[in-house]
């Protein structure tokens, strides 16, 4: 590839990433990562795809958002590892679907079963996607070190938010024993596996993704709490990606 050439969806040109990648979905939430880094930079900002150059701790990092959705998610996903990444966490929220995994809690994603409807069109239906062990270490030792709690296992990667005429398996997946619900994850353990990148994901609880999906609009949210419980995955993630 041309280095000149601007990678697809961030705009970014390659050898702009580091090797070392935070993503999360907010664009808003991207830039308050980037404002925790030393010597930050905007390096772009393209539709929902907000990408910042900064350092934590002497390392090097980039901060991109990805927006809502596995399938524009799996575009930047992708561009970054043209980019240059070699190890991304991403940062996010999810609906609990164990009741002890409540708005508050936090979850480390082990894999993700692929319910989105991107991820199968990369690989097999049967190829699973999951997380890279030393990503997981990484994320479990800087929760263990900040005495943070932390709920480890397998989440669901869902494309939709409102429920529809089509049931979800989303119940069943739950009694199979997954613990909570997002829409991004499996396409970024996806696009990590075909590229032989290591990623894993920390996830702010912010209510019963069970509920969500019966009455979406009707769900309530306690904002303060989700965004201490953000910050929390923040600190957790940025000591994680320095550390992998």
């Amino acid at each position: 590839m041309n280095k000149d050439i601007l990678l697809p969806g961030i705009k970014l040109k390659k050898g702009e990433v580091t090797s070392k990648v935070i993503v999360c979905g907010d664009p808003e939430r991207a830039e308050k990562i980037s404002d925790m880094l030393d010597n930050k930079k905007v390096l772009n900002k393209s539709r929902e795809y907000w990408s910042f150059y900064g350092e934590y701790k002497g390392v090097p990092l980039t901060i991109t958002s990805h927006g809502v959705g596995a399938s524009g998610a799996m575009l930047a996903f992708i561009s970054l590892i043209k980019g240059g990444a070699k190890h991304i966490i991403r940062v996010g929220t999810c609906g609990g679907l164990k009741k002890e995994v409540k708005a508050g809690t936090i979850v480390v994603a082990t894999a993700a079963s692929k319910e989105e409807g991107v991820s199968n069109i990369y690989v097999p239906e049967s190829f699973p996607a999951v997380a890279d062990f030393d990503v997981l270490n990484a994320l479990m030792k800087s929760a263990e070190d900040k005495n943070v709690e932390v709920f480890k296992g397998i989440i669901v990667t869902q494309g939709a938010y409102y429920s529809g005429v089509m049931p979800t398996n989303t119940e069943l997946q739950a009694k199979a024993g997954a613990i909570a619900l997002e829409m991004e994850v499996a396409a970024l353990y996806t696009a990590a596996s075909m590229f032989d990148v290591k990623a894993g994901s920390i996830l702010s609880v912010d209510g019963n993704a069970l509920d969500v999906l019966d009455a979406a609009d009707e769900c309530e949210q306690d904002p303060d709490l989700l965004t201490k419980t953000v910050d929390k995955t923040i600190e957790i993630a940025l000591d994680a990606i320095i550390n992998i």
